[in-house]
């Protein structure tokens, strides 16, 4: 094996290990899940800022019949500050608490035709929980019940 081989090995190794290593990254920190999340909220209301924190929430259902998967992204200002801060403080009690509202629901009740019901009430849920700011409209990436 001479010279250029050998460095066209170690090149191609490297190359192999930064995909794989970029790969891993992106399952673990979710990249794909929030790029989809962002997409869901329509173009012209994301100018302000897009809230994704929340991320894809999995919950069973009241009555045991399935799982309910749900990606929740929203539009706030991404210029008031207080706020921004005030829901990644947050995030881990919106996220308890859309799990806990999807828990109290029927497989029925989450139907897809219930959507905007369900969006309505969630988004109620949380601003409950907020004090900086409001939560105007709920968007879902993803919003199904696997039975």
């Amino acid at each position: 094996m001479n010279k250029a081989e050998r460095i066209l090995i170690i090149v191609a190794l490297v190359v192999l290990i930064v995909i794989v290593t970029g790969t891993t990254w992106s399952v673990m920190t979710g990249s794909r899940a929030k790029k989809l999340s962002r997409e869901a909220v329509p173009a012209t209301v994301a100018a302000a800022g897009v809230y994704d924190g929340i991320g894809r929430v999995r919950a069973r259902t009241r009555d045991d019949a399935g799982v309910v998967i749900v990606d929740i992204a929203f539009p706030y200002d991404s210029s008031d500050r207080q706020f921004r801060e005030e829901l990644y403080q947050k995030r881990t009690d919106l996220r308890k608490a859309t799990q806990d509202f999807l828990s109290t629901k029927t497989a029925e009740e989450l139907e897809p035709v219930n959507e905007s019901t369900v969006k309505a009430a969630l988004r109620d849920t949380l601003n409950a929980m907020l004090s900086l700011g409001r939560i105007e409209e709920l968007y879902f990436s993803e919003f199904h019940v696997a039975r």
